[in-house]
């Protein structure tokens, strides 16, 4: 998909932070983006705001556990925008350093439902159309709890390790038609953060094999794309890079 202008972007989570800048870079590469947040007042702060610069937008509320509010979107963006041709699957939610033994079945469902179950939602009521389109891309954000396991982060990392595992699947299921990926942290802030991880009881070779996995991902998409594409997520305006590695289809 290497013609962006009046392609339309689905993005989940995007009230704010990452979601959000992720919408801004696809409308500020002439996407048509879809906000979509549980967030509703938010949500529309942040439709607000890309309407200020121009940006054709469209504001759907949606809890992503509610398979109901999914095929309404399914149903309705296309209607009102076209086909959805990047679906990014972002929302997502931490249990922000409680251990095992705290973390009950409820919440534990929670989190797999609203971080994993939420990205198979999506990719099952947007990918018919999708392949109806010709093709697009999928972008489930993951995270450094994908790529190795921490303290107090047990439902966290499990579900964002299943996030990179199904994302690869679908890549490979659907090579030839779709793109799927699972965004990841960046080598730059494994790095720079090795005294967090040192505090948490996170040990060297872990943080090691953390840069190795991340390090050999990028060499992989530098080499597809022909060693033209840097790739550095150590903050939200970084991360909404992921927009130019990803859409593109050598990536």
């Amino acid at each position: 998909m290497d013609e962006l202008p009046g392609k339309v972007a689905l993005v989940t989570g995007s009230a704010g932070g990452i979601g959000l800048g992720i919408a801004r870079a696809c409308a500020g590469a002439g996407m048509k983006v879809v906000l979509s947040d549980i967030d509703e007042a938010a949500l529309e702060q942040a439709a607000a705001e890309l309407e200020e610069t121009g940006a054709d937008v469209m504001a759907v509320p949606l809890d992503v556990t509610d398979r109901d509010g999914w095929a309404r979107a399914a149903r309705d963006v296309p209607a009102a925008m076209g086909p959805v041709q990047l679906l990014v699957n972002n929302a997502g939610v931490s249990t922000n350093g409680m251990l095992f033994e705290e973390i009950g079945p409820e919440l534990w469902d929670r989190v797999v439902s609203i971080n994993l179950t939420s990205v198979y939602n999506g990719v099952h009521y947007f990918l018919e159309g999708m392949l109806a389109a010709g093709g697009g891309h999928i972008v489930s954000t993951s995270s450094m709890g994908g790529l190795a396991g921490f303290p107090g982060l047990s439902p966290y990392s499990a579900t964002k390790f299943a996030v990179v595992g199904l994302s690869e699947s679908l890549r490979a299921e659907l090579a030839g038609q779709l793109r799927s990926v699972a965004g990841n942290d960046s080598f730059d802030f494994i790095q720079a953060q090795r005294g967090m991880f040192s505090l948490l009881g996170v040990s060297s070779a872990v943080v090691d094999r953390l840069r190795y996995k991340l390090a050999t991902h990028i060499a992989l998409v530098r080499r597809e794309r022909g060693g033209s594409i840097e790739i550095r997520f150590s903050d939200e305006d970084e991360l909404t890079r992921i927009v130019d590695v990803l859409l593109g289809d050598s990536a």
